[in-house]
């Protein structure tokens, strides 16, 4: 992976938090926002599933597991 292609990958990452952002916003005004609404549960697992993304891409580029540009 190159530097550009982290960049990419982390503003996808960032894109996608936000919409789950917005939607968890839309749920906690309804009052809907709870473990126990399937909705939430899954937007829940989404953003964790994206942290754990960050976590490895950043883990990589601490690491130096990058390519040099071609």
């Amino acid at each position: 992976m190159t530097l550009d292609q982290y960049n990419e990958a982390v503003k996808k990452i960032v894109a996608e938090q936000q919409k789950i952002s917005q939607s968890t916003a839309q749920l906690a005004m309804s009052g809907q926002a709870s473990p126990t609404n399937p909705q939430f549960t899954q937007l829940m697992t989404s953003q964790w599933n994206l942290v754990q993304q960050m976590a490895k891409l950043n883990t990589d580029l601490m690491l130096g597991i990058m390519m040099p540009r071609k």
